[in-house]
């Protein structure tokens, strides 16, 4: 049998171990062992046409990883891929990890966040009406009609949270001192920046209007006072009898006549004319804004007394 020279191959096994570690010491030496943090776009899978990510999904994220000097000195983001992977069919708000691949030989030590916190919804659509806000008023004497919108409704798509919650689409159209009719394109929102909709823009036509007519009246005298003792106002008459009033349509809707300044005929023994204002309300305007007022005086009429016995009193009949 061989015999086994213990004491050699323990001097050639020290030696390997010696010469493994300076190896070893060399390598750090020359070619040091390091950290470096790269930062990495975040990407995701799992997704569908009718699925969205509504919140919590960061751009990118930040990956600890070791290496040696020159593994780690050319080092680019692109030789990363980081990606979240959303179950399928699923939505609600779920944490989910980080999966990050690395280039052969480099340890990833950290990863920033680990896991995100998602919140994952169905995309859905439905059909809402379009309402038209207006800004501004319409020129003095100008008024604005309900606003004409075509098309009436549009299609709302997004996430069925939000979808749930809109009611209708708004247009917003200028008006500030129109005195005709305006008529433009507008944009239309829901105030929502993760919410489409189809059709981008609609056709608003807004009737404007004069809220100023014109209207014929009559005119009426107004007489105050009492004439001299005997004497009684007959009639009073205005020349011109009518007049053009001009002003709002609510006002002169209400408006049958209209009438002078007040003619005082106190003491007033005969017939006399003078001229007076109209007396016009607030925002109306009368042609011609003075008119001529005749007013008759005359003496009080008596019926004719009877005279005593003048026998025309009803005589008695015959007795029986």
């Amino acid at each position: 049998m061989a015999r086994i020279d213990w004491r050699n191959n323990t001097l050639r096994l020290l030696s390997l171990l010696l010469a493994f570690a300076l190896w070893i010491y060399v390598s750090n030496e020359q070619n040091p062992f390091r950290d470096k943090v790269i930062s990495i776009n975040l990407e995701h899978t799992g997704t569908t046409q009718d699925i969205l990510i509504t919140g919590g999904m960061p751009d990118s994220v930040r990956v600890k990883v070791q290496g040696n000097r020159s593994q780690l000195t050319n080092l680019a983001p692109g030789d990363f891929r980081a990606v979240v992977n959303i179950p399928e069919g699923k939505t609600g708000e779920m944490a989910l990890p980080v999966q990050v691949s690395a280039p052969a030989g480099l340890r990833v030590a950290q990863v920033i966040p680990e896991e995100v916190n998602l919140t994952i919804d169905r995309l859905v659509e439905k059909q809402i009406p379009v309402a038209v806000s207006l800004r501004g008023s319409p020129a003095e004497g100008s008024t604005a009609l309900a606003p004409e919108c075509r098309p009436g409704t549009v299609v709302a798509r997004g996430p069925s949270h939000v979808i749930s919650e809109i009611n209708q689409a708004t247009a917003v159209l200028d008006i500030q001192s129109a005195s005709k009719d305006v008529e433009q394109t507008i944009q239309i929102s829901v105030g929502h920046s993760n919410v489409s909709l189809s059709p981008t823009a609609v056709n608003v036509v807004v009737p404007i209007v004069s809220t100023v007519l014109t209207k014929n009246v009559p005119v009426l005298p107004q007489v105050i006072g009492r004439p001299a003792a005997g004497f009684i106002v007959k009639r009073s008459v205005a020349e011109p009898a009518a007049v053009q009033l001009t002003g709002p349509a609510d006002v002169l809707d209400a408006l049958a006549n209209i009438k002078t300044e007040t003619v005082d005929v106190n003491g007033a023994d005969k017939s006399f004319t003078k001229e007076v204002a109209i007396s016009a309300p607030q925002g109306v305007s009368a042609q011609p804004g003075r008119v001529t007022v005749r007013v008759e005086v005359g003496k009080t009429d008596t019926p004719p007394q009877q005279a005593p016995g003048d026998g025309s009193a009803e005589q008695p009949g015959p007795k029986p």
